[in-house]
């Protein structure tokens, strides 16, 4: 039973991992597969890793396009450290912000590519997460199907600009990304302070008496200018409405 598990192992690596590919010829006699075993491995091999790199450009294409060069070891590194651990293709490539955040090199180069990765890894994330039943539709609550984030830089411009690295500098960004519940496109929103704040109260619940109260105080608004800022709450709440990021429930 051992010697199998050795032999099961030993296949597994060979599969997924280049060091232990490129090592193959080195294997102790006991752990070598014959050449033949070896010619139909390397079949196989090309097919799943083919199958990773394909999956990987698809969730990841920003990343991709920024580091066509340097991708073939950036995957070679990444399934190494993060082998995959899930039957479902799609978790494959769910570690890889956090991978491409250890990589000093590559973050010298693109200090941005930790959010990048991220922003992308969400847009999969939000996508598959399980629908959100309620019949009631009595409440107006905020979208289950959402992440907010705080990006150092702005992501979602830096894409419409083609990653334009002489344009790239920092700007604090606020995102909402969620899941429109009418035809299930994951869509972005870059949220203003006011908005994010407006938001979380919604979150917690609060009544719309509440949060006027609240935001008021917050920002010290003028008694002067207090019926000008309710009403800019109410079109701003119509907005997140219309843009289906306040829902019945």
């Amino acid at each position: 039973m051992s010697d199998l598990k050795e032999t099961l192992q030993t296949v597994k690596d060979l599969i997924l991992f280049d060091t232990a590919w490129n090592k193959r010829h080195k294997l102790k006699s006991a752990k070598r597969l014959p050449e033949k075993a070896i010619k139909r491995l390397k079949v196989y091999r090309d097919l799943v890793k083919g199958s990773f790199n394909e999956l990987l450009k698809k969730i990841y294409p920003n990343v991709y396009k920024l580091t066509k060069k340097e991708w073939k070891a950036i995957l070679s590194k990444y399934i190494e450290a993060f082998p995959p651990a899930s039957p479902m293709l799609g978790k494959v490539g769910e570690k890889f912000p956090f991978f491409l955040s250890k990589q000093k090199k590559l973050l010298k180069k693109y200090p941005f590519i930790t959010e990048l990765a991220l922003y992308e890894w969400l847009e999969l994330e939000i996508y598959e997460k399980e629908n959100y039943s309620n019949n009631a539709k009595k409440n107006l609550i905020l979208n289950p199907i959402h992440k907010f984030c705080k990006f150092k830089y702005p992501i979602p411009e830096m894409i419409e600009n083609d990653l334009n690295l002489k344009t790239i500098s920092t700007k604090p960004t606020n995102l909402l990304i969620y899941r429109d519940p009418n035809n299930f496109k994951v869509r972005f929103m870059e949220l203003s302070h006011g908005t994010l704040d407006y938001l979380e109260l919604v979150k917690k619940n609060a009544s719309d008496k509440k949060i006027i109260d609240k935001l008021a105080n917050q920002y010290k608004i003028d008694k002067t200018k207090y019926k000008y800022f309710i009403n800019e709450l109410m079109k701003l709440k119509q907005t997140l409405i219309e843009k289906r990021i306040l829902i019945w429930a």
